[in-house]
């Protein structure tokens, strides 16, 4: 759940948070229900940890969590700083914290949300060999159907194959219900008039194809660009197989190059960056084993310090890199899982000196069928900077190579140096601001590269800085002034429509986002994970699925007592749809009984969760808690979530994200790679 194109393609994890302003659309929200229990009996507690964050967010948390006390449980929430709480609670958890309750150290469930690659891959994000901290399966799902349909899906070289795999899961994940899911985002970017094409170019090359400068268009007399996002950059640091967080995205993903890169998001095409070729003919080939895969690096590349050229090396120290233990990269275990290890890369040519170039080949385990979207989309980094860490890898992440920030020159005074179209200047701590100027020497490959995008009138940007402002009042304040020209997404613009209305349609780009946002479950919780402690199972000790069928009876009580058509329309006035399951997207239309398919293979059989508290508490009493009625709170009436949103004034979204930037990740964040992919925030 990750990384903007160049950096990680996997299902990377990517953690953003967003500061922003308390929106006016929310302070009158309110819920209405039915008679409510009191209790149940026995009780049935747990907790809901909510990021102090997205003021949406814990509004919805806080309606979520009235439904489910109507029906009578001992629900409590806790909003919690996303680091270090909720990194050592439950997405990178210190062994003593994996699988604990909330009461122990852990969590129960977590409110997140994902912004997701395009291409279906469930495999990082819930695969029982991915658990956390090392992998992307936060919620420590271990299930055999699971593990063998992830299996199928990313092995299944064949389109419609797949596809069929993935409805598949999609009916298990939408029926076990790991996740929780509330809602499909849909994002809005405001920009200034400075970049005619800005419209189109951000609704072409929105996350997981985010930032893109480069492609921007610029008026007579505009050079600078200035990008203000709610989140810290650099946050945990520019090198893309470190960072779990969205908003150093907006810095790596213009420094760093890969093998291969998304075209865009819409067409999705892969071509060849740093591997050679065209569109048409990439240097890339898959043996008749279906697990050899060879590539030509494209020759005559430089590097951002002037030194020629990238090479064969360079490609393979970064694979042994990141399958490093010492180095420490989120993405490790999903890389690992697929490459097999540090042997399992191999240089057949190293190139020629002066030139660059030369050939890998990846010896595979398994056939895989996002290799080239998740595996050759991984930022390659320059060995000759590097390689001065060798006594010690895990040095990199305090470096300035990977902060330049505050970094340490103690091994290495280089800034964060790669191929792409920007080259890291300086920090600027007093306005916390990223400089990036132009690379001179940006090279030609197809559609992003100096060529194309000068055949478009692109690549007019020469000073590119990217600017945290946290509060979204603040940040409204400096488009308006002109202090700023653009405004990232996770602003959640859509929480201000007066802003929205005045602003006007031409200087926004609005789009349906490869974002979920969801409950995530401990998968290991005695109640609601395994349901050892549920009342059923320890009536029917000799029933060996009585625990599981339990525990998923309380999960899909939980989901039938999410309101999510009142919260779209209530809280974020319209923007979104009811989501059905993670990592894979669509749109059903209730009103038309339309379904739209973002993700491939998205199954359109599926639907959302209904609102049903009867059917809910119907479930509860399967599972062996039995109402409990009368007393002060006997009818439920309306639960007013003004002060939720009131008091949250600077505060953010919590994303965990999957795919890098331009590959269509991850993965982080939450949950960047596959690698952990992207984080919203998360």
């Amino acid at each position: 759940m990750t990384h903007n194109g160049r950096p990680v393609a996997r299902a990377a994890l990517i953690l953003m948070v967003s500061f922003l302003m308390a929106p006016a659309g929310l302070a009158a929200v309110s819920v209405h229900g039915v008679s409510c229990a009191t209790g149940l009996s026995p009780s049935l507690h747990f907790t809901l940890l909510v990021p102090t964050s997205n003021p949406a967010r814990r509004a919805w948390a806080a309606i979520i969590q009235s439904e489910l006390q109507c029906l009578g449980m001992d629900v409590s929430r806790v909003e919690l700083p996303f680091s270090p709480n909720i990194y050592d609670r439950a997405l990178t958890p210190p062994a003593s914290n994996i699988g604990k309750t909330f009461d122990q150290g852990g969590f129960d469930i977590l409110f997140v949300g994902y912004n997701l690659g395009i291409d279906p891959d469930p495999y990082s994000l819930y695969h029982s060999s991915q658990f956390a901290p090392s992998g992307g399966n936060y919620y420590l799902w271990n299930n055999a159907q699971d593990d063998n349909l992830t299996n199928l899906v990313k092995g299944a070289l064949d389109p419609a194959v797949r596809a069929n795999y993935v409805q598949q899961w999609q009916v298990l994940a939408n029926n076990e219900l790991p996740s929780i899911p509330i809602l499909y985002d849909k994002e809005i970017v405001a920009f200034d008039s400075n970049f005619p094409n800005a419209q189109s170019v951000f609704s072409l090359y929105h996350f997981p194809a985010w930032p893109p400068v480069e492609h921007l268009s610029t008026a007579s007399g505009v050079t600078s660009l200035i990008l203000a996002e709610t989140g810290q950059a650099p946050g945990q640091g520019i090198v893309p197989e470190l960072s779990t967080s969205y908003y150093d995205l907006a810095v790596s993903g213009e420094i760093f190059g890969a093998l291969a890169i998304r075209n865009d998001t819409i067409f999705q095409n892969m071509v060849p960056e740093l591997a050679a070729g065209t569109d048409a003919s990439p240097g890339w080939s898959l043996a008749a084993d279906n697990t050899t895969w060879t590539v030509n690096i494209r020759p005559n590349v430089p590097w951002q310090d002037g030194v020629c050229c990238v090479n064969a090396t360079d490609v393979k120290f970064t694979f042994d890199l990141v399958q490093n233990d010492t180095f420490g990269s989120p993405v490790e275990s999903f890389v690992k899982g697929i490459v097999g290890g540090i042997d399992n890369v191999t240089i057949t040519n190293p190139g020629v000196p002066g030139v660059g170039g030369g050939t890998v080949v990846f010896h595979l385990p398994s056939p895989y069928a996002y290799f080239v979207q998740n595996i050759l989309t991984t930022a390659i980094l320059p060995s000759h900077i590097l390689k001065a860490f060798s006594a010690d890898y895990s040095l990199i992440d305090k470096s300035l190579f990977n902060n330049p920030a505050t970094g340490s020159t103690a091994v290495s005074a280089s800034l964060p140096r790669g191929t792409g179209p920007y080259i890291y200047k300086d920090y600027n701590s007093a306005t916390s601001t990223n400089h990036l100027m132009k690379n001179a020497n940006y090279f030609d490959f197809p559609d992003w590269g100096t060529s194309a995008l000068a055949a478009k009138g692109q690549f007019g940007v020469q000073d590119y800085y990217v600017r945290t402002i946290v509060g979204g009042d603040q940040a409204v304040t400096a488009l308006s002034s002109g202090e700023v020209d653009i405004l990232d997404s996770q602003y959640h613009l859509e929480t201000q429509p007066n802003f929205l209305s005045t602003w006007g349609s031409s200087k926004l780009s609005i789009y349906n986002s490869y974002g979920v946002q969801e409950m995530g479950v401990n998968m290991e919780h005695p109640v609601l994970g395994t349901g050892t402690a549920t009342p059923y199972a320890l009536a029917h000790p000799g029933n060996a699925t009585a625990a599981a069928d339990a525990a998923r009876w309380i999960r899909q009580a939980i989901s039938y007592s999410t309101p999510r058509e009142n919260i779209i329309s209530q809280l974020l006035n319209g923007y979104g749809v009811p989501s059905i399951t993670t990592p894979v997207v669509g749109y059903y239309n209730s009103t038309s009984n339309t379904c739209q398919t973002l993700t491939q293979g998205f199954n359109c059989s599926l639907r959302p969760y209904a609102f049903n508290l009867t059917k809910a508490g119907q479930l509860l009493q399967e599972a062996g808690y039995t109402p409990v009625y009368g007393g002060p709170f006997s009818i439920y009436a309306v639960y007013a979530i003004a002060g939720v949103v009131v008091a949250a004034v600077a505060v953010g979204a919590v994303y965990i994200l999957r795919v890098r930037r331009k590959t269509p990740a991850a993965v982080s964040t939450p949950r960047t790679s596959p690698p952990p992919t992207s984080t919203n925030p998360p």
